[in-house]
């Protein structure tokens, strides 16, 4: 039995434990993040771990944690006509709302 993250821009890598594959993880959302531009680029919706005993089809396993959004702001009622919210300190002129990403164990 393996532990499989899937990385939707480098497939799936295996690891011994569930700890690791999460400590990896993890360390996969931080170099997403540092790619927000406001945004978050779109796969980082799609990462998650699998337990497997199939190398070949290691998403046909079970699901054990997936990427989840957190912390999520949304668009205050003071926003102004450039998009900025003063009691946020924040720029919506191009988002309706900012988040994280997390893993979650299923």
């Amino acid at each position: 039995m393996a532990y499989y993250l899937y990385d939707p821009g480098d497939n799936y890598t295996p690891y011994a434990t569930i700890e690791a594959a999460m400590r990896e993880a993890r360390n996969l959302i931080d170099i997403y993040r540092d790619q927000c531009d406001p945004e978050w680029p779109e796969y980082v919706d799609g990462i998650a771990i699998y337990e497997s005993d199939d190398p070949e089809e290691p998403g046909d396993g079970r699901m054990v944690a997936r990427s989840v959004t957190c912390n999520v702001v949304t668009c205050p009622d003071d926003v102004d006509d450039m998009g900025y919210s003063p009691s946020l300190g924040l720029d919506f002129g191009c988002v309706d709302h900012y988040c994280d990403y997390k893993m979650e164990a299923r």
